[in-house]
């Protein structure tokens, strides 16, 4: 049942699933359950989405593989992946809910219909063959598209929507948007049935003339087939003795050669059973040789696989040696960096170590110091009051210069800091600069290799290309091969007919020969053969056909006189016809023709001035020795212009004695005898019949010789097109073979491809590395120039407090210097008290500091443990990982030496067969030599066993052809003479003389009647199937204009109302570009908001888009459909539109299934369902649903 039969109404259904095998990238079986409402279909970019909008187009009967993103449509199946093989074919189904029941109306799918469910299938393989399926039914695309007329679900229609297609809406033609109302009236299935109906009315038309042709051709071999029936006596009663004849010779000719060929069979046969020993023989061998082929083949693919997974396997071996060279070089770098950090603790440790001694040492100093500060503190006790001021001078002085000294040491201390930095970091540029070295050569290695790579990819693409170019050119010349065959098919059937009308024409001219025959055989007496007529006076002369009706007036019966040799045969000539009492006949000899010319007195004297044309004599051309005959029979007949002027003559002639009276005869044959007696009127003219007969007789010889070149010509085509066809068949097998060929280039260019990216990245890995360390020498050496600035500093302000501090101390020695003599030892011991309290301040600062130190080094210790334990365990992770590969390495050693072990014993046992097959293979060809030279003797004997037979054949069958009976069992005698070979040899010259003749002609003519009312009455059903037609046609234009202009105002009010709703304010509308809606295209007109645009290309990308999506909503809203797919529509909406947007989407999900693919968020919220679109591994989907409702 078709679509016709079962049209789906909107309200009906709704999509239920759609489910994908091997289509695009949507390798395993994928199902899309759809609920009312919306769903959004969400991804990133390239993983897949688009690929549902492809696979409900392609489902729905998609013919373009354009528009479907690919060159051919076998890019729909799946190509494979880095972990998947390659699809051999791609399905799509689409599920229906019918809730009317509808479905139970569809093909029988047994009893998969549950629910009253309508899935629509279509399959592409491979190899180029496709099916649709309705219900798992196999169907047309003719049935689906019928079934989804006026639903919305259309490939045109506007229920999937891309951005493209907005685009096209708003930028084509007028013209072109006239499926927007066609879509809402619903006049699609008006459209198509208008359609065929004016295809049908084209073919009756054509079928119409076709038929009246073929009716006038029928009525003119009718009226031309009756001129056959008049030969057909004559040809029966000739047939009939040739027939006794004919027989009796062939059974006598059949007897002898039943005979020889008894005997030549027997020898045959004895032949046979030597070719059938040898033959079985050699059968025998050739089936040993055929069976030791099998193996020899099935060896070598055994060697082909081995060789393959031992490329395979050394491939993966590569592979693995490449990895774990990686690997030691990371542990490398590791290690590296652990003996960094190593040397840095043992430099810390060091240092730590010498703080300890120095506190130590500090303590000890500290502890004598303030033993004898005690013992000073009493004597201070008692001078101090005495010297008091020069005490506190001086302590002021000292304890600056403190604090210039400890200001010095510690510029010291980090100068010396700082030196030991820049030793590191300086060391640690060293040690990077060896690894990029390293890296360098990495690259150099990669580099070399993907040189070689590139340079064999490129071998492999010229190769390629080559190919393609040679198979372009095989096409192509295939192409031009078909070409030349049409073209010689056309001159064949130009031929063919031109040999069919000349043969048509032969048989026309050979029937009108054949009745001028038979009416100048006729004229001819019965006598002419008995009395041995020279000729007939009318074969004595020719003339010319404007003189042909006077000189067949005035002779009259005298052209059907015989010409005989002398009187004495024309005694003899009447003495036969008194005895045998026939008709009237005429005679005169040569010699009578003589004395009566002699014995003629000519008139001289008549001229052309007095209305004579000439004598008649004058204007015809006698044959040779017939001269005289001519001229006695014509010397006397004067031609002339007209009867008056033959009157003129006469009475001239009778008034003078002297003239002797002529015939007077004009060109229209009215002749004036000189009697006076006048004849007129017409008269079948003999001359005229045998100048016909020489006429057609030479068009028939022209005829046969132009059949025979047409004859040839058809063989010559024939052969040039068998010639041609066998050269498209081997064109076409170079074709398959080069196309194999190039996909055997493509699959091994995908590989190196594959290769080269891997090269690609490693080398990005390695320059990434590389910059890297580049990036961190820059930075080391960059803070290293700051470092050793800072040096320069630091320099620079040590040697200025040195300075300051001398200064310093030169003062304080002035000071003491003029200290009273009697104040030296008091100076003394408060100097030696200034001196012990300035070092214990020292001492605790240095205390201190070293503490603070000490801290510092702990802590940058175990910082750096930690680190190196960090590193020691990334370490331990890459030797078990190099550990795991080496042993995956060895395993993969092992299977190598095992293929090839395996490989090495297969190649032996395969030469050792090739071996045996060549010695097999010599034999036969000694038994063939064997075999050949007794079926040559064998043939011999049958070929002459074979001509007698086919003599004998041929006799049988040209008896069997000709008589209609079996030669063998016909009872007839075998003794024949000479005379009847004879006699059968004239008697088929007369039947040949006769010409083809019909004995079927009435029957030919009442089939031919029968034909004429078969197709009179043909041609009035035609007539009536026409106005049938144009009524129908008239009645679909009527009901669609109604339906059109009835869905273009609501379409333009709702356009209107959506519009302005989407916009905020604005003006819409809709306007006819022509005034029948049949034919008219339909502008649109949008005025945003604050704008007057002449041109919708003025609009922008958004208002663009919020245009096409109020008049696709309008038309919802007109006429709804199931569902409507949205892809990406959103996409140049700002937010405030896309709520708009998302607004009126959520409203009218309510009665439409919308999908929608979306990067918006708020189209996401918007959705009821959300599947999520992922693509873990390149080339390969997958798919996440979620109910928004549950999450």
């Amino acid at each position: 049942m078709t679509g016709d039969d079962c049209p789906l109404e909107t309200s009906d259904m709704h999509l239920d699933r759609i489910e994908l095998i091997g289509f695009k990238s949507f390798a395993d079986k994928t199902v899309f359950s759809f609920h009312p409402g919306m769903t959004a279909i969400v991804g990133p970019n390239g993983c897949g989405k688009s690929n549902v909008v492809d696979a409900f187009k392609w489902v729905l009967g998609e013919q373009s593989a354009k528009s479907l993103r690919g060159d051919s449509m076998e890019d729909v199946i799946f190509f494979g992946s880095t972990t998947k093989k390659t699809k051999g074919m791609a399905e799509v189904t689409l599920v229906l809910s019918d809730v009317n029941g509808k479905a139970q109306d569809m093909p029988e799918n047994g009893g998969d219909s549950d629910g009253g469910q309508i899935s629509v299938t279509r399959r592409l393989y491979r190899s180029g063959e496709s099916e649709y399926l309705m219900n798992k039914v196999q169907c047309r695309l003719k049935d689906i598209k019928n079934m989804f007329l006026d639903t919305g679900l259309e490939i045109k229609a506007y229920s999937i929507l891309e951005q493209g297609k907005m685009n096209y809406i708003l930028n084509s033609k007028p013209q072109d948007r006239r499926f927007l109302i066609e879509e809402v009236a619903g006049v699609m299935k008006y459209k198509v049935r208008r359609a065929e109906a004016l295809q049908k009315l084209d073919s009756s038309k054509s079928n119409l003339q076709r038929l009246q042709d073929i009716i006038t051709e029928v009525k003119r071999q009718i009226s031309s087939i009756d001129r056959h029936a008049k030969k057909a006596e004559r040809y029966k009663k000739l047939f009939e003795e040739i027939k006794d004849i004919d027989i009796r010779i062939a059974k006598r000719d059949v007897n002898n050669l039943k005979d020889e060929t008894a005997g030549l069979t027997s020898s045959e046969n004895e032949f046979k059973a030597k070719e059938a020993e040898l033959s079985a023989g050699l059968h025998s061998l050739e089936a040993l040789i055929e069976e030791k082929k099998r193996g020899c083949v099935e060896k070598e693919k055994g060697v082909q696989e081995l060789r393959s997974r031992l490329y395979q396997s050394e491939k993966v071996v590569t592979e693995g040696e490449g990895n774990i060279a990686l690997l030691k070089l990371d542990c490398e770098n590791l290690r590296s960096r652990i003996k960094d950090l190593q040397s840095r603790d043992e430099e810390l440790s060091s240092g730590n170590e010498n703080s300890l001694l120095q506190l130590k040492k500090i303590e000890a100093d500290k502890l004598e110091i303030e033993n004898k500060l005690l013992s000073l503190s009493g004597t201070l006790e008692d001078k101090s009051r005495l010297f008091s001021e020069m005490t506190e001078e001086t302590a002021g002085l000292e304890e600056r210069l403190e604090i210039e000294k400890r200001q010095t040491f510690n510029k010291a201390e980090e100068f010396s800091i700082l030196n030991n930095e820049i030793k590191h970091l300086s060391e640690i540029i060293n040690s990077l600069s060896h690894k990029t070295e390293k890296s360098s050569e990495d690259i150099t290695t990669v580099k070399n290799d993907l040189s070689a790579l590139q340079k064999s990819i490129n071998e492999t693409r010229n190769e390629f290309h080559k190919s393609e170019s040679e198979l372009s050119s095989q096409t192509k010349a295939k192409g031009e091969a078909v070409d030349a065959l049409g073209r010689k098919k056309d001159e064949l059937t130009l031929s063919e007919e031109q040999l069919y009308k000349d043969r048509e024409d032969l048989a026309a001219i050979s029937s009108k020969l054949d009745s001028l025959q038979e009416f100048n055989a006729s004229q001819k007496s019965v006598l002419d053969e008995s009395i041995k007529a020279l000729c007939q006076i009318a074969d004595v002369f020719e003339t010319p056909p404007e003189y042909e009706a006077a000189i067949e007036a005035v002779l009259g019966d005298k052209l059907n006189a015989s010409v005989l040799g002398d009187r004495h045969e024309i005694t003899a000539a009447m003495k036969l016809i008194k005895e045998q009492n026939t008709k009237r006949s005429g005679f005169i000899s040569v010699g009578q023709a003589e004395e009566a010319l002699m014995a003629q007195n000519v008139n001289k004297d008549d001229s052309p001035a007095n209305g004579v044309i000439g004598r008649a004599v004058d204007f015809v051309r006698a044959r040779n020795g017939y001269e005289k005959v001519a001229g006695a029979l014509l010397n006397d007949v004067l031609l002339v212009n007209n009867l008056s002027a033959a009157f003129v003559l006469w009475e001239k002639s009778v008034n003078e004695r002297s003239l002797k009276p002529s015939y007077f005869v004009t060109l229209d044959g009215e002749v004036l005898e000189p009697s006076g007696m006048v004849f007129g009127g017409i008269e079948k003219g003999v001359l005229k019949v045998k100048r016909q007969i020489k006429e057609l007789t030479k068009d028939i010889a022209n005829k046969k010789e132009r059949i025979a070149k047409n004859e040839n010509m058809v063989i010559v085509l024939r052969d040039e097109i068998k010639t041609i066809e066998h050269d498209i068949k081997t064109l076409e097998g170079d074709i398959s073979g080069k196309e194999k060929y190039c996909h055997e280039l493509k699959v091994r260019i995908g590989s190196m491809d594959t290769e080269i990216e891997r090269h690609n990245k490693k080398l990005e890995y390695l320059a990434m590395e590389m910059d890297d360390e580049e990036k961190e020498k820059e930075n080391l050496r960059s803070l290293i120039s700051d470092k050793r600035a800072n040096c320069g500093r630091l320099d620079a302000e040590k040697q200025e407090a040195e300075q300051k501090i001398k200064t310093m101390q030169d003062a304080i020695r002035e000071k003491k210097a003029s200290t009273e003599e009697y104040r030296s030892e008091l100076t003394e011991i408060k100097l030696s008290i200034a001196a012990i309290n300035e070092k214990m301040t020292s001492f605790q600062k240095e205390k201190e500091r070293l503490g603070s130190a000490i801290l510092e080094i702990e802590t940058k210790k175990k910082d750096m443990a930690n680190e190196r334990l960090g590193f020691e365990q990334n370490i331990l992770s890459k030797e078990a990982e190099i550990r795991e590969k080496e042993e995956a390495l060895k395993s993969n050693i092992l299977l190598i030496s095992g293929l090839q072990s395996e490989l090495s014993k297969t190649n032996e046992i395969l030469e050792a067969m090739n071996s045996e097959l060549s010695f097999m293979e010599e034999k036969q060809k000694a038994s063939f030599a064997s075999l050949e030279t007794l079926r040559k003797d064998l043939n011999k004997i049958e070929m002459k066993n074979m001509e007698s037979s086919m003599k004998l054949s041929y006799i049988k069958e040209d008896i069997r052809k000709t008589y209609f009976i079996d030669i063998e069992s016909a009872d007839v005698p075998v003794e024949t003479t000479p005379e009847e070979e004879g006699r059968l040899t004239e008697l088929k010259e007369k039947l040949q003389a006769i010409g083809p003749v019909s004995l079927g002609t009435l029957e030919e003519f009442e089939e031919l009647k029968t034909r004429h009312d078969f197709l009179t009455k043909q041609q009035d059903d035609l007539l009536s199937a026409i106005s049938s037609l144009e009524e129908t046609i008239r009645k679909i234009n009527t009901s669609t204009k109604q339906m059109l202009t009835d869905a273009f105002d609501a379409l333009n009010e709702k356009f209107k109302e959506v519009f302005t709703t989407l916009f905020g304010k604005g003006r819409a509308e809709l306007v006819l570009t022509e005034g029948d809606i049949l034919e008219s295209g339909i502008e649109i007109i949008a005025q945003p908001p604050g704008k007057k645009l002449k041109s919708l290309s003025l609009l922008s990308g958004g208002e663009q888009a919020l245009t096409a999506l109020s008049l696709l909503f309008a038309g919802f809203m007109v006429k709804p459909t199931p569902m409507c797919l949205l892809d990406e529509v959103d996409a140049p909406l700002d937010e405030s539109n896309t709520e708009r947007f998302s607004n009126m989407l959520s409203e009218m999900s309510k009665k439409i299934q919308f999908i929608t693919i979306t990067h918006n968020r708020r189209t996401m919220e918007a959705a009821d369902y959300i599947y999520g679109i992922t693509m873990e591994e390149p080339g390969v989907s997958n798919v996440v649903s979620m109910h928004l409702a549950e999450a």
